[in-house]
């Protein structure tokens, strides 16, 4: 049952994106500014605060739901690439207690936004997105491997 939920919320939301983004081009913009203005516990973490906590020697789950294209920049160190599209058919591959933080992370944090209300509603209870996703972490020069 949570498989399929998960597939309704994940299909539901990618459907949906695209079309909101081509219909009005400025909502991006728009998304961009909300998402910089949201406060760091809702349901988020800068990537400071991520890289902060990670040289620090914490380790929550990370998830990175990008594209093979966009992993082919550079992930963060312990990252686990499940691409979105493919999460429903992987959950086994994330942690079996469902109160282990986890941070998702993908290029902007949309999908990685509409990861963390999945998981959230199936029952995950300590997930948060990376917010502005990798471009911000790229924008610290904040290391990543290949």
């Amino acid at each position: 049952m949570m498989k399929h939920l998960l597939v309704v919320a994940l299909v539901m939301a990618l459907l949906v994106a695209p079309t909101a983004v081509a219909q009005a081009p400025a909502s991006g913009d728009a998304a961009w500014q909300f998402l910089k203005g949201l406060p760091n516990d809702f349901r988020a973490i800068a990537p400071a605060a991520l890289k902060t906590r990670l040289d620090s020697g914490e380790k929550p789950f990370l998830l990175d739901v990008r594209e093979q294209g966009e992993v082919a920049a550079g992930m963060i160190q312990g990252a686990v690439w499940i691409p979105v599209r493919t999460l429903p058919d992987n959950l086994d591959k994330l942690p079996a207690d469902k109160h282990a933080e986890i941070v998702v992370i993908c290029q902007s944090s949309l999908r990685a936004a509409y990861v963390t209300m999945a998981l959230t509603m199936n029952g995950y209870t300590n997930v948060k997105t990376m917010l502005l996703g990798m471009r911000e972490w790229y924008a610290q020069n904040f290391p990543v491997v290949k």
